[in-house]
């Protein structure tokens, strides 16, 4: 099966992290040895204007320790995101997740000259142009902000072009 455009896509950029959509589920990031099957979460804070803060984080024993401390999750903000909204949600983390997975079976290996010359990360990406020099999208895009010359060569850039890495003969 082919991993589809859009997913490939925001999977290859080095910006995205399929870890941001666990966390707004509340998943990922509880501490080691602590239950999965957690009470629910409080209703959200509501400071002024009627904006949502926090969810309420109710002090027991041992306040303020590790195992006391409540994780954000979507699923606490029922007054402002809908349960249709949610599932969204957990369905495009099922389906990274699952895009991920084939993306990482069919990739080969990344050879040092594969890498951005620039962060030593991230695969070639980018091809500046007119001067054909390669980096991360990342890279470029972070060094487009400010400046627009080649970081090689310092020839003004007049566009970037998506790179893909020839067949080998």
């Amino acid at each position: 099966m082919r991993i589809s455009r859009a997913a490939s896509v925001l999977l290859s950029d080095p910006c995205f992290q399929l870890h941001s959509i666990q966390h707004l589920l509340g998943e990922g990031g509880e501490p080691a040895g602590s239950s999965t099957t957690a009470a629910p979460s409080p209703p959200p804070v509501v400071g002024p204007l009627g904006a949502a803060v926090a969810p309420a984080v109710s002090p027991g024993p041992g306040a303020g320790g590790p195992a006391d401390r409540k994780h954000f999750s979507l699923h606490a903000y029922t007054d402002y995101i809908s349960e249709e909204e949610e599932r969204k949600v957990e369905g495009m983390l099922a389906f990274l997740t699952e895009e991920s997975k084939q993306a990482a079976a069919s990739t080969a290996p990344t050879s040092e000259e594969d890498l951005c010359p620039i962060c030593y990360a991230h695969s070639i990406s980018a091809v500046f142009k007119p001067c054909s020099h390669k980096s991360c999208k990342a890279c470029i895009n972070q060094h487009l902000m400010n400046n627009k010359d080649c970081f090689f060569c310092k020839a003004t850039i007049t566009g970037v072009e998506d790179y893909t890495k020839p067949a080998s003969s």
